[in-house]
């Protein structure tokens, strides 16, 4: 389960400090398809960087799983969210040296408690990328990849470390509306499987496909699924 309370967070600008989230609390139970929206620099990118341990809040508590990720120094912070959770940015972030599977397995290689052996992790990028359609993407290069296949790839590498946590930013933003669905109903496969997925998005169609939905920007309440 995720915990947010009474969390504050600003940054500085150039016309002064900017307060974006402003004694915010939300709880998201185990499982949830969680669907976050709102207009743009409302604070929905930094409300799920904040949730992955990416930045941390000016004041306020956020707790998952039990362990209470404000409190954490940087490097039990990583180790943790490195076990729970996967994180996709909007950024097609890619190695373009790697091959795609080899980017798929980074999380596993760079990981100082090496979740898993040379052979293992080969074993399991390939199982994602099977089970997502791509299998076949395995030694292209990055840049040669389409929209939709990168966003797979993307959703492909973020499970590599089987997290409890899937937290996407724009994953069907500058995809066909065929893709968008397709990615979508992979979200809702992983989340019926038991996994939490918190998704950004401005897609009202997506945002359908959600169990449940937070608009920021909206009057301040406490939000509890």
């Amino acid at each position: 389960m995720i915990q947010i309370d009474g969390v504050r967070k600003s940054f500085e600008t150039p016309r002064g400090r900017k307060v974006v989230l402003q004694d915010f609390s939300l709880t998201v139970r185990d499982g949830t398809f969680l669907g976050v929206s709102g207009e743009s620099g409302i604070g929905k990118s930094t409300l799920i960087s904040m949730i992955a341990g990416l930045q941390k809040p000016d004041s306020g508590k956020i707790t998952v799983n039990g362990t209470e990720l404000t409190a954490l120094p940087d490097s039990k912070l990583c180790r943790f969210r490195n076990r729970t959770m996967g994180f996709i940015s909007q950024e097609q972030s890619f190695l373009e040296n790697l091959s795609v599977l080899d980017n798929v397995k980074l999380p596993t290689l760079l990981s100082r408690e090496r979740l898993l052996n040379a052979s293992e992790a080969d074993e399991r990028a390939k199982s994602l990328l099977s089970e997502l359609g791509i299998l076949e993407l395995s030694e292209m290069d990055p840049s040669s990849l389409s929209g939709g296949e990168n966003r797979r790839v993307l959703i492909a590498r973020a499970l590599m470390n089987d997290p409890e946590i899937l937290i996407a930013d724009e994953p069907t933003d500058a995809v066909s509306r065929t893709q968008a669905e397709e990615i979508t109903a992979i979200f809702r496969k992983l989340s019926a499987g038991g996994k939490t997925v918190i998704l950004v998005t401005h897609d009202e169609s997506v945002l359908g496909k959600c169990d449940e939905v937070i608009h920021l920007g909206e009057p301040p309440k406490t939000s509890g699924f």
